[in-house]
């Protein structure tokens, strides 16, 4: 194989994805997003037989929409991503 133009240096997971709102009602703007491991949390839907799932989730920058995301790979999903709230507070003392 040979390069032709070197790229930037890999650090940590990535993936191309839309803002669909997918898995949160819809709804997302459509933008085209490169989402890195930084940019994700743990949302969780609670069914009255007492099962609880887990969601790997991103907020869009320019709508605010969440969208689920499919197929992180288990050292993303299991690197102890932080909930919402926990994202949210950090926000707002930075912003501070």
């Amino acid at each position: 194989m040979k390069v032709l133009k070197k790229g930037r240096e890999q650090k940590g997971w990535t993936k191309k994805v839309a803002c669909t709102g997918k898995g949160n009602g819809g709804g997302g703007c459509g933008a085209k997003l490169l989402v890195s491991a930084e940019d994700l949390y743990k949302t969780f839907h609670s069914s009255y037989d007492g099962c609880t799932e887990v969601f790997t989730t991103f907020a869009c920058p320019l709508c605010g929409v969440e969208t689920d995301i499919e197929n992180a790979p288990y050292q993303v999903q299991e690197k102890l991503l932080p909930k919402k709230e926990y994202l949210e507070k950090k926000q707002k003392e930075a912003a501070t």
